[in-house]
C-alpha cells in the first residue's frame, strides 16, 4: 500500500500549524495596536495636525523631525489600509466558518 500521501498531508498540516501561530501572534499585535491607531486619527482630524501640517509647509519644524506623517495622504492611507485589512479579515472568518459541503 502506499502510504506517501500521509507525507503530503503532515506537510500542509505543519505548515498550517505553523501559519496559524504566526498569524495568531501578529493578530494579537494588530488587535493591540488599534487604540494607538485611534490616538493617531483623531490627531490627524484635529486642529492641532492642521498647525502642524502647515508649519511643516512653511519650513517652522526642524528638519530633525520626521515629519513623513504630515504629509495629506499619510494618516488617510493607513487608515484606509486599515479598514481594507479588516475588511479582508471579515471575508476569510466568512470562508473558514462557512459550510463547505454545499
Amino acid at each position: 500500500m502506499n502510504y506517501e500521501h500521509i507525507k503530503e498531508y503532515t506537510k500542509i498540516y505543519e505548515e498550517h500549524q505553523k501559519l496559524l501561530e504566526d498569524l495568531s501572534k501578529s493578530l494579537k499585535d494588530f488587535k493591540d495596536h488599534q487604540k494607538e491607531l485611534e490616538k493617531l486619527e483623531k490627531y490627524y482630524y484635529s486642529e492641532d495636525f492642521i498647525k502642524d501640517h502647515d508649519a511643516s509647509n512653511k519650513g517652522e519644524i526642524p528638519d530633525d523631525i520626521n515629519q513623513g506623517i504630515l504629509t495629506e495622504d499619510a494618516i488617510y492611507d493607513l487608515l484606509g489600509d486599515n479598514y481594507y485589512m479588516a475588511r479582508e479579515l471579515l471575508d476569510l472568518s466568512n470562508y473558514i466558518i462557512q459550510d463547505k459541503d454545499e
